[in-house]
């Protein structure tokens, strides 16, 4: 058996509101993914800037960003079952209105390291809140021929936040300030927030009892939850890339502003592939998860080049694995989608919640390392990180086709 089945669609083949706004959707799912992200790597963009102003050390940004996203992960799991019960539209307007609200108090109240992380702390909830919310936006928006590559534009919208804000460092941050960029970033939310569309909550909710979830969208939470640990073993690799790319690339000899120019190239390249992988996801019935297991495995390949820490070979290997290890999240969302239809937030929960966690070990793990052994020692540890996420992806694929298979 070679391809996850979809079961959930009642027998009906689509969903009757589908479809019909799929731009809409579209552009409000990959404003309010990039909203929802932005906070975090805007304080890491321009972290020189804001620590000397709200003195805080290289070691309290690394804990103010792993603060983002560990308040995200625990929220994840039970905003995916507010974001089938409000809709996608409500969803994503109230997760907006959390980003946009994070960025406008740092730009203007954030005058101590302490409110930054309180200001980051509403953005983390509106994280939660646009992870199955822009998933379940583009389900119910665009229809299901094309949902391979519109969750691979969706997935774009992590990428697109560094390459955002790495942008504004040059073009705000230097000529007018850190505050001006934050506040300039509220374009990014209130665009989320007009455009989306008007589709109704579900008119099933799932509820999890006993470690699944009943109702006429049955959810089994086993071979999600191993897909959730495939996400943050992957997500703890490539975040840990995006996130010490430039420093790294200084240590082995590289210009920082031509670091910064090969870490925006590099996630340009991610915001392709995860497109490409989507259009690839939609010419292909069967496989998407093995794709996903595929791209995990090849990119321990560009770790450990920058494991090696050659001038040349670091910035190729970086960008490989950024590439290729970071354009499956529309992917494994794409599949996971196909068999739940009617409820997508609280099946994709597991997904972002683990994305989420990654975003808060990877980092953190990788930067004791690298103070206490070596940047070798360090992408080495996360190219295993990615080989143990390609593997995961395999146990919940066969897990989830087995049930599956049972059922018929």
């Amino acid at each position: 058996m070679s391809e996850v089945p979809r079961v959930t669609d009642g027998g009906h083949g689509k969903n009757l509101e589908q479809g019909t706004r799929p731009l809409a959707a579209l552009m409000s799912a990959v404003s309010s993914q990039t909203a929802a992200v932005i906070p975090a790597f805007l304080v890491g963009a321009l972290a020189l800037e804001m620590g000397d102003e709200l003195r805080f050390s290289e070691g309290s940004l690394g804990g103010a960003v792993a603060f983002f996203f560990l308040l995200a992960a625990v929220i994840s799991p039970y905003a995916g079952t507010l974001s089938d019960r409000l809709g996608p539209q409500r969803s994503l307007r109230i997760a907006n209105l959390l980003s946009g609200a994070a960025v406008l108090l740092v730009a203007t109240v954030a005058y101590s390291y302490w409110f930054l992380l309180l200001f980051l702390g509403v953005g983390a909830i509106g994280l939660a809140i646009a992870g199955p919310g822009t998933k379940t936006m583009v389900a119910r928006g665009v229809p299901l021929r094309h949902h391979g590559l519109a969750f691979g534009i969706q997935a774009g919208g992590v990428p697109l936040a560094i390459v955002l804000a790495g942008l504004s460092v040059p073009l705000i941050g230097i000529p007018a300030g850190w505050r001006w960029a934050f506040a300039v970033a509220v374009v990014v939310p209130v665009v989320g927030f007009l455009v989306a569309p008007p589709y109704q909550a579900a008119t099933t909710i799932a509820v999890r009892t006993a470690g699944k979830s009943r109702g006429l969208s049955e959810i089994e939470y086993g071979p999600l939850t191993m897909l959730g640990i495939a996400a943050a073993l992957g997500s703890a690799a490539t975040t840990t890339m995006a996130a010490f790319f430039v420093s790294a690339a200084t240590d082995a000899g590289i210009d920082p502003a031509t670091a910064g120019y090969l870490l925006a190239g590099a996630s340009g390249s991610v915001v392709a592939m995860r497109i490409l992988m989507g259009y690839v996801a939609d010419q292909r019935e069967a496989g998407h998860l093995h794709i996903v297991t595929a791209l995990l495995a090849i990119s321990t390949l560009g770790y450990l080049a920058a494991s090696t820490g050659s001038k040349t070979l670091l910035p190729i290997g970086a960008t490989f694995a950024l590439g290729a290890g970071w354009a499956w999240s529309g992917l494994i969302v794409h599949a996971v989608v196909r068999v739940y239809r009617d409820s997508p937030g609280a099946a994709t929960s597991m997904i972002s919640g683990g994305l989420n966690v990654g975003g808060v070990i990877g980092p953190l793990v990788f930067g004791q390392i690298v103070e206490h052994v070596s940047y070798r020692v360090g992408f080495t540890m996360i190219a295993v990180s990615a080989f143990l996420g390609a593997v995961a992806v395999e146990q919940g694929r066969r897990r989830l086709e087995q049930l599956l298979a049972e059922r018929m």
